[in-house]
């Protein structure tokens, strides 16, 4: 009997022995991120039958478990990637709308000052004070939308060197993730590895912050296979595949992610920022649609700019009487039509002319050539077209936005099947706004005709002319006469180009009060009264200031998305979207974070370490390995007492 008390003391001694091992390895980890609490588990040893009865022999342990939920893991997992994709893209969008805001205040102000030059220059369209204020003023404008688009361009950049490094993270991570899982294979036939265990899982979450993931678990292995969005495979049993960032087709700035199987390295799988998801899926995001949108967006506003103050230059004469040229860079130059087409395939150019600023919508389109048909893919909106040939497309591209498409192919036949093109109309036109003007006198701010009423007129119309070409315009000195007569007719007496004598006569029709004689427009505004009269004289000189208050109506024109838009309200729509996204992402991320601390507090109640709970155990089990060792003793005393019996 006292043989049995002392494999029964010492059975307690070592069950108690491990239990307070376990219980220190808990508290030392209580800070030990991913680290789940452990439990010795014991059972009791075979009893032995002795005199019709069983005499129990003590305790064994049979393992020491972790205690770990796998689905509230799981979830957390799911929450973990929702919170680090919401928080990471509304930190982006934060700095990307503090930018903007301040950025925006500083070319709505520069454009303040820039009309107010224009003011003056009205005043005293004759002072080359006021003109060379209003090249300076006009200077600065264009310097601030550069500067909007020099710190757009730099948050692209960075995002494409963000998904190289992050890249490289994950890589790492599922690397040492199928290092674990050969490990955990290895030591898994002599009883579960639970630290490894701990070690895999964290790196899982970690995994699971930069990317969505989903996990198999092989029962009989131990291993755990991890799958990007439920999907590719990143890890599968002790292999890795790799994660590689490429240059993108057909712009090889903007960084592409490509799966890459191990066993066929040649092979690679092209990933779409849909699968993402976490923060290397907000980078993309960001990258993606954000930042395009509102480069494309500011940058329209920057060509209506230069288009409409180009068209007004036009329309005058400058202080030394010659036709105004462009106010600023052309808008179609042959650098920026082919700056807005991107192709991958080298044989194919491509050039991109806007033809109505008012119809421009900002948007971006991707063009695929399957071999018969061009589909046509908005990239904004996700809308796809399909059309026969390029014409069809033109007209589409024109009546819709504004812009016209021509492709030269070096050899003729050289779009292949499979080309895959990007049309971005406006995307650079912040970034290429410039003042062409160089000096003051170059401002046409005098009109290029004046229209004089007859002296004796009796009726109260006006007359506001129009030319599409200066060429059109009446030569100097040599005026051109509109009449009316009492029968409803006008006449326009003037001189052709060729200096030959013409008159035209034609009733007036009130409904479309507009004369159109040799690309010359004028229209009449009010009621003519028979043997009125008008002439229409090309002018020039300081005190004609007639295009400077056309330029200054500039302002409350509306020349953007089809009439309903002014420049200033252009600018402020790209902005406030970002404030307003910034609003509703900072909600969505507050959102996902309450979320993930449930998760979290799910899972710590079940796994994680609780002091008090371990400091009562540790007395405990001290206890019972005090009280076990009191058995020992006993059974070593009643031992002893026996062998002294004689």
């Amino acid at each position: 009997m006292a043989v049995d008390m002392y494999q029964t003391g010492v059975s307690g001694l070592l069950a108690a022995q491990a239990q307070l091992a376990t219980t220190g390895h808990n508290i030392a980890n209580v800070n030990t991120e991913g680290y789940n609490r452990q439990r010795v588990e014991q059972s009791t040893t075979n009893p032995i039958n002795s005199g019709g009865m069983y005499i129990g022999t003590g305790t064994q342990v049979s393992g020491v478990t972790r205690l770990y939920q796998e689905y509230a893991f799981k979830d957390l997992l799911v929450n973990n990637t929702e919170q680090a994709g919401a928080v990471a893209l509304h930190q982006r969008l934060s700095h990307l709308d503090q930018g903007l805001s301040s950025l925006g205040k500083a070319i709505s102000s520069g454009m303040d000052e820039f009309y107010g030059a224009l003011n003056a220059l009205v005043d005293n369209p004759g002072d080359l004070g006021n003109r060379n204020i209003v090249i300076s003023r006009a200077e600065d404008v264009a310097n601030q939308y550069q500067r909007i688009n020099d710190f757009i361009s730099q948050e692209m950049n960075t995002a494409s060197q963000e998904i190289d490094s992050r890249t490289d993270t994950i890589n790492k991570i599922t690397s040492a993730i199928a290092t674990l899982n050969q490990e955990i294979q290895q030591s898994g036939a002599n009883g579960a590895p639970n630290d490894l265990l701990d070690k895999r899982d964290q790196l899982i979450k970690e995994l699971s912050s930069e990317v969505k993931v989903t996990t198999l678990k092989d029962e009989k292995t131990g291993a755990i296979s991890v799958l990007l969005g439920g999907r590719e495979p990143l890890v599968s049993g002790n292999q890795a595949y790799e994660l590689q960032s490429r240059p993108g087709q057909p712009d090889s700035r903007e960084r592409e992610l490509h799966l890459v199987n191990p066993n066929k390295p040649d092979f690679a799988t092209r990933l779409t920022s849909k699968e993402l998801g976490g923060e290397l899926g907000a980078v993309f995001n960001y990258r993606n649609n954000v930042l395009p949108e509102s480069m494309s967006e500011i940058g329209k506003v920057a060509i209506a700019i230069a288009d409409v103050f180009n068209k007004a230059q036009a329309q005058g004469v400058d202080l030394d009487g010659n036709p105004g040229q462009s106010f600023f860079n052309d808008i179609n130059s042959a650098e920026s039509r082919s700056n807005r087409f991107l192709n991958s395939n080298e044989n194919v150019t491509g050039e991109v002319t806007i033809t109505d600023i008012n119809k421009l919508s900002g948007d971006e389109f991707s063009l695929k050539f399957n071999g018969s048909e061009y589909e046509l893919t908005n990239l904004k909106t996700g809308a796809k077209e399909s059309f026969t040939d390029m014409s069809t497309l033109n007209n589409n591209l024109e009546s819709n936005h504004g812009i016209n498409l021509s492709l030269t192919e070096t050899p003729p036949g050289s779009l292949a099947a499979g080309d895959i093109m990007q049309i971005r109309p406006t995307r650079g036109g912040a970034g290429q706004l410039a003042v062409n003007l160089t000096d003051g006198r170059q401002i046409a701010a005098s009109g290029v005709v004046n229209v004089a009423p007859g002296s004796d007129n009796q009726g109260t119309a006006q007359l506001e002319v129009t030319a599409d070409n200066q060429a059109h315009l009446p030569a100097k000195n040599v005026p051109w006469i509109v009449s009316f007569d009492d029968s409803g007719n006008y006449t326009v007496d003037y001189t052709d180009a060729g200096g030959n004598q013409q008159s035209v006569t034609a009733a007036f029709d009130p409904n479309n009060p507009v004369i159109t004689v040799e690309g010359l427009s004028v229209e009449v505004k009010g009621i003519p009264k028979p043997f009125d009269s008008f002439s229409i004289e090309h002018s020039a000189g300081a005190g004609n200031n007639t295009n400077a208050v056309a330029m200054t109506d500039i302002k409350n024109g509306k020349w953007l998305d089809n009439g309903k838009s002014t420049l200033e309200q252009g600018l402020n729509n790209p902005i406030i979207s970002v404030g307003s996204q910034t609003y509703n992402q900072r909600i969505r991320a507050e959102t996902a974070t309450a979320v993930y601390s449930q998760s979290l507090d799910r899972v710590q109640s079940t796994s994680g370490v609780n002091l008090d709970e371990e400091a009562s155990n540790l007395l405990r089990f001290q206890q019972a390995y005090m009280a076990s060792a009191r058995v020992v003793s006993v059974a070593s005393e009643t031992m002893n007492t026996l062998l002294q019996i004689r």
